[in-house]
């Protein structure tokens, strides 16, 4: 079992107040962990610090103890915007292209796409361009291609925020395929649309705690109530 640290990590840009101070954490494989937190609190930037996409001010993250730099193709990242991250002309070619550059043996790499063209429900698409596909669709996409990479740890940023109810529930069902096969960390800024998780975490005013399922629904609570 691997395990995800993030340890008394802060970050600022240049010439401003720290956006996150002294955070915490850690995430183990076949673990959910749900992240909140409002707009503009730092989640993102939280999840490139922890993909190795940006160096933290202070602290580190490691992964079973080695630091960042030498993990990042353990480590997944899957965007809001799934148009942010597809570059093949077609859906299977999009999900080989990282077994691509990492040198996959052809044979190896088309019983791998096969597979996940099946299990995502995406074998009707295969040879249709990403950018003709519906919002769901490009997020099923993108999805089976991090995972074609068999990462360890999987971080989604808002993944079905822009997605409407039916496809919504598509992508929460391909997240469940693979929730034994990796550690998720799933971030949202609606308490109300958080996905079942083993634990919760609350990024308020630059700094994270742990809360239960109950805590978060209570503050989503008080701020519907202080909006009307």
């Amino acid at each position: 079992m691997a395990e995800l640290r993030v340890n008394d990590v802060t970050f600022g840009y240049p010439g401003a107040s720290p956006l996150l101070r002294r955070i915490s954490f850690h995430i183990t494989t076949g673990e959910t962990v749900a992240l909140v937190g409002e707009n503009a609190c730092g989640k993102t930037t939280l999840l490139r610090i922890m993909a190795g996409l940006l160096s933290p001010t202070e602290g580190q993250v490691t992964l079973d103890g080695r630091p960042g730099h030498e993990f990042s193709s353990r480590v997944a990242l899957l965007f809001q915007n799934p148009d942010h991250q597809m570059i093949a002309a077609t859906v299977e070619e999009e999900i080989a292209l990282g077994m691509e550059l990492r040198g996959v043996d052809p044979k190896r790499m088309r019983q791998v796409v096969d597979a996940f063209l099946v299990r995502f429900q995406l074998k009707d698409l295969k040879h249709r361009s990403p950018e003709t596909l519906s919002g769901g669709q490009k997020q099923r996409v993108a999805l089976a291609a991090v995972m074609a990479l068999k990462p360890e740890f999987l971080l989604l940023d808002e993944p079905d925020s822009f997605l409407d109810g039916p496809s919504r529930r598509e992508f929460r069902d391909a997240v469940d395929i693979v929730r034994s096969e990796t550690g998720i960390l799933w971030v949202s800024p609606d308490p109300r649309k958080m996905p079942a998780a083993h634990r919760f975490l609350f990024l308020d005013n630059h700094v994270l705690v742990e809360c239960t399922a109950d805590e978060l629904r209570q503050r989503a609570a008080r701020d519907i109530y202080a909006t009307v």
